[in-house]
Protein backbone atom coordinates (compact mmCIF):
# COMPACT_ATOMS: atom_id res chain seq x y z
CA UNK A 1 0.00 0.00 0.00
CA UNK A 2 1.50 3.50 -0.60
CA UNK A 3 1.59 5.53 2.24
CA UNK A 4 2.16 8.96 0.30
CA UNK A 5 -0.55 11.58 0.73
CA UNK A 6 -3.13 11.31 -2.60
CA UNK A 7 -2.02 14.77 -4.17
CA UNK A 8 1.92 13.32 -4.48
CA UNK A 9 0.65 10.36 -5.75
CA UNK A 10 -1.26 12.19 -8.26
CA UNK A 11 1.98 14.45 -8.88
CA UNK A 12 4.02 11.48 -9.34
CA UNK A 13 1.52 9.69 -11.55
CA UNK A 14 1.69 13.03 -13.63
CA UNK A 15 5.25 12.63 -13.49
CA UNK A 16 5.45 9.32 -15.03
CA UNK A 17 2.88 9.93 -17.88
CA UNK A 18 5.22 13.47 -18.75
CA UNK A 19 8.44 10.73 -18.80
CA UNK A 20 6.55 8.48 -21.07
CA UNK A 21 5.89 11.33 -23.54
CA UNK A 22 9.42 12.52 -23.05
CA UNK A 23 11.30 9.13 -24.17
CA UNK A 24 8.86 8.60 -26.99
CA UNK A 25 10.30 12.39 -28.12
CA UNK A 26 13.70 10.71 -27.87
CA UNK A 27 13.03 7.58 -29.69
CA UNK A 28 11.53 10.66 -32.77
CA UNK A 29 14.17 12.67 -32.26
CA UNK A 30 17.10 9.80 -32.38
CA UNK A 31 15.54 8.74 -35.40
CA UNK A 32 15.34 12.14 -36.78
CA UNK A 33 19.12 12.58 -36.19
CA UNK A 34 20.36 9.32 -38.36
CA UNK A 35 17.74 9.87 -41.15
CA UNK A 36 17.98 13.54 -41.50
CA UNK A 37 21.48 14.22 -42.67
CA UNK A 38 21.77 10.59 -44.30
CA UNK A 39 18.70 12.08 -46.40
CA UNK A 40 20.57 15.65 -46.80
CA UNK A 41 23.89 14.08 -48.21
CA UNK A 42 22.19 11.69 -50.38
CA UNK A 43 20.11 14.36 -52.41
CA UNK A 44 22.66 16.29 -54.29
CA UNK A 45 19.80 18.93 -55.31
CA UNK A 46 18.69 19.66 -51.96
CA UNK A 47 22.25 19.60 -50.67
CA UNK A 48 23.48 22.39 -53.18
CA UNK A 49 20.40 24.32 -52.38
CA UNK A 50 21.03 23.99 -48.24
CA UNK A 51 24.86 24.51 -49.22
CA UNK A 52 24.48 27.62 -51.08
CA UNK A 53 21.63 29.11 -49.18
CA UNK A 54 23.80 28.79 -45.33
CA UNK A 55 27.26 28.11 -46.17
CA UNK A 56 28.97 28.95 -49.23
CA UNK A 57 28.57 32.00 -51.49
CA UNK A 58 26.19 31.23 -54.83
CA UNK A 59 29.00 31.61 -57.06
CA UNK A 60 31.44 28.83 -55.36
CA UNK A 61 32.05 25.65 -57.21
CA UNK A 62 30.70 22.97 -55.47
CA UNK A 63 31.75 18.94 -55.73
CA UNK A 64 28.51 16.89 -55.40
CA UNK A 65 30.09 13.82 -56.72
CA UNK A 66 29.38 10.81 -54.06
CA UNK A 67 32.63 10.98 -52.50
CA UNK A 68 32.43 14.42 -51.58
CA UNK A 69 28.48 13.87 -49.89
CA UNK A 70 29.75 11.06 -48.24
CA UNK A 71 33.25 12.81 -46.75
CA UNK A 72 30.39 15.96 -45.95
CA UNK A 73 28.14 13.19 -44.51
CA UNK A 74 30.58 11.72 -42.07
CA UNK A 75 31.35 15.19 -41.01
CA UNK A 76 28.21 15.84 -40.30
CA UNK A 77 28.00 12.91 -38.09
CA UNK A 78 29.75 14.13 -35.30
CA UNK A 79 26.98 16.59 -33.69
CA UNK A 80 24.46 13.67 -34.69
CA UNK A 81 26.65 11.29 -32.16
CA UNK A 82 26.31 14.20 -29.59
CA UNK A 83 23.32 14.67 -30.07
CA UNK A 84 22.19 10.87 -29.78
CA UNK A 85 24.51 10.84 -26.41
CA UNK A 86 22.50 13.71 -25.11
CA UNK A 87 19.46 12.41 -26.06
CA UNK A 88 20.40 8.64 -24.62
CA UNK A 89 21.05 10.86 -21.13
CA UNK A 90 17.49 12.25 -21.28
CA UNK A 91 16.14 8.75 -22.10
CA UNK A 92 17.85 7.39 -19.33
CA UNK A 93 16.86 10.24 -16.40
CA UNK A 94 13.26 9.99 -17.48
CA UNK A 95 13.75 6.41 -16.86
CA UNK A 96 14.68 6.83 -13.54
CA UNK A 97 12.03 9.40 -13.33
CA UNK A 98 9.27 7.16 -14.50
CA UNK A 99 10.05 5.06 -11.91
CA UNK A 100 9.69 7.56 -9.21
CA UNK A 101 13.78 8.07 -8.33
CA UNK A 102 13.98 11.97 -8.26
CA UNK A 103 16.61 11.88 -5.79
CA UNK A 104 19.06 9.12 -6.57
CA UNK A 105 22.70 9.51 -7.94
CA UNK A 106 21.63 7.53 -11.21
CA UNK A 107 19.73 10.87 -12.87
CA UNK A 108 22.50 13.28 -11.67
CA UNK A 109 24.86 11.47 -13.11
CA UNK A 110 22.99 11.52 -16.86
CA UNK A 111 21.88 15.82 -16.05
CA UNK A 112 25.40 15.58 -15.87
CA UNK A 113 26.14 13.99 -18.72
CA UNK A 114 23.13 15.98 -20.33
CA UNK A 115 24.97 19.34 -19.95
CA UNK A 116 28.92 18.12 -21.12
CA UNK A 117 26.68 16.60 -24.38
CA UNK A 118 25.31 19.95 -24.94
CA UNK A 119 28.45 21.36 -24.16
CA UNK A 120 30.29 19.56 -26.63
CA UNK A 121 27.88 20.09 -29.65
CA UNK A 122 28.47 23.52 -29.09
CA UNK A 123 31.49 22.84 -30.55
CA UNK A 124 30.74 19.86 -33.10
CA UNK A 125 28.04 21.86 -34.79
CA UNK A 126 30.02 24.32 -35.92
CA UNK A 127 32.91 21.94 -36.68
CA UNK A 128 30.61 19.92 -38.56
CA UNK A 129 29.53 22.66 -40.75
CA UNK A 130 33.10 23.74 -41.73
CA UNK A 131 33.89 19.80 -42.65
CA UNK A 132 30.86 19.99 -44.99
CA UNK A 133 32.53 22.69 -46.85
CA UNK A 134 35.24 21.22 -46.70
CA UNK A 135 33.87 18.46 -48.24
CA UNK A 136 31.78 20.29 -50.73
CA UNK A 137 35.48 22.58 -51.86
CA UNK A 138 38.26 20.38 -51.94
CA UNK A 139 37.96 19.38 -55.04
CA UNK A 140 37.64 22.86 -56.53
CA UNK A 141 40.87 24.15 -58.22
CA UNK A 142 43.34 26.15 -56.30
CA UNK A 143 41.70 29.53 -55.19
CA UNK A 144 38.81 28.57 -55.29
CA UNK A 145 37.98 26.05 -51.48
CA UNK A 146 36.69 27.30 -48.75
CA UNK A 147 37.00 27.16 -45.66
CA UNK A 148 34.13 28.21 -43.47
CA UNK A 149 34.40 28.28 -39.52
CA UNK A 150 31.25 30.44 -38.29
CA UNK A 151 30.09 30.90 -34.38
CA UNK A 152 26.62 31.82 -33.95
CA UNK A 153 24.71 32.83 -30.72
CA UNK A 154 23.11 28.97 -30.90
CA UNK A 155 26.36 27.34 -30.08
CA UNK A 156 27.02 29.87 -27.43
CA UNK A 157 23.33 29.34 -26.05
CA UNK A 158 23.94 25.20 -26.69
CA UNK A 159 27.22 26.06 -24.29
CA UNK A 160 25.48 27.68 -21.32
CA UNK A 161 22.82 25.61 -21.34
CA UNK A 162 24.72 22.82 -21.15
CA UNK A 163 26.71 24.02 -18.50
CA UNK A 164 23.58 25.16 -16.48
CA UNK A 165 22.52 21.50 -16.80
CA UNK A 166 26.07 20.42 -16.07
CA UNK A 167 25.92 22.40 -12.74
CA UNK A 168 22.51 21.30 -11.91
CA UNK A 169 23.70 17.46 -12.37
CA UNK A 170 26.39 18.59 -9.65
CA UNK A 171 23.76 19.83 -7.24
CA UNK A 172 21.14 17.44 -8.03
CA UNK A 173 24.08 14.75 -6.68
CA UNK A 174 24.76 16.46 -3.60
CA UNK A 175 21.09 16.26 -3.09
CA UNK A 176 20.94 12.65 -3.56
CA UNK A 177 23.76 12.19 -1.26
CA UNK A 178 22.19 14.15 1.80
CA UNK A 179 18.91 12.44 0.84
CA UNK A 180 20.67 9.15 1.31
CA UNK A 181 22.17 10.06 4.40
CA UNK A 182 18.68 11.36 6.01
CA UNK A 183 17.49 8.31 4.58
CA UNK A 184 19.78 6.10 6.82
CA UNK A 185 19.62 7.77 10.12
CA UNK A 186 15.09 6.69 9.79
Amino acid sequence: MDSRPPQDSDKLARVRRLSWWVRLFCLLGAVALVLAPALLWSQPEWLESVARTSWVSKSAPLQLDAGSRFWGWLGSCLPSAVLLFALWQIWSLFGYYRRGEIFKAGPATHLRRLGAALMVNAVAQPMSTTLGVLALTMGNPPGQRQLMLGLGFEHFTSFGFGLAVLVIGIVMQEAARVAQENAEFV
